[in-house]
């Protein structure tokens, strides 16, 4: 299986190199952020993640959930991260529940409400057995529970691998 990261921006395309040795590729930090996003998502058990930028110019034909603010490694620049569920038109209805749920839950997990958050995340556990992201914000919250984030912490995630 092939996990996937998406991100819109400027990039430069086409065949670069010397007349000896070319290659047809794609260069730019908007580029850099897709091929981030892509190993990223290990990190949530997710597929496909795209960037807030790809989310909007995407529009609502499709189902998606909201996840975290990230600083992607070698990135100075918090990113809203996506993750593409599937068409709109076919996502199954308790999908479509267990993610208003989940955007519940993470407004809950973001205002540090940590035990309703964690009551959400659970229920989104029990519609969607394995489910990733709610897995990852459930042992968030237990863990600022048993020790809260610093005061100043704005909710974004720093990531450490690529």
């Amino acid at each position: 299986l092939t996990r996937i990261g998406l991100n819109t921006g400027e990039m430069i395309v086409g065949n670069m190199g010397t007349p000896k040795k070319m290659d047809y590729t794609i260069m730019g930090q908007s580029v850099n952020l897709a091929s981030r996003l892509e190993g990223v998502n290990k990190q949530y058990g997710t597929w496909i993640l795209a960037s807030q930028a790809t989310r909007q110019e995407a529009g609502d034909s499709f189902a998606w959930r909201q996840l975290d603010r990230v600083k992607p490694v070698g990135m100075d620049v918090p990113v809203r991260l996506y993750e593409l569920l599937d068409e709109k038109a076919t996502t199954d209805a308790s999908t479509l529940a267990a993610v208003e749920i989940f955007h519940k839950a993470q407004a809950l997990f973001e205002a540090r409400d940590w035990d309703k958050a964690a009551g959400l995340f659970e229920e989104v556990q029990r519609l969607l057995p394995g489910d990733g992201p709610a897995e990852v914000f459930l042992k968030r919250c237990r863990g600022f529970k048993e020790k809260p984030p610093a005061d100043n912490w704005d909710g974004v995630f720093s990531l450490t691998m690529k």
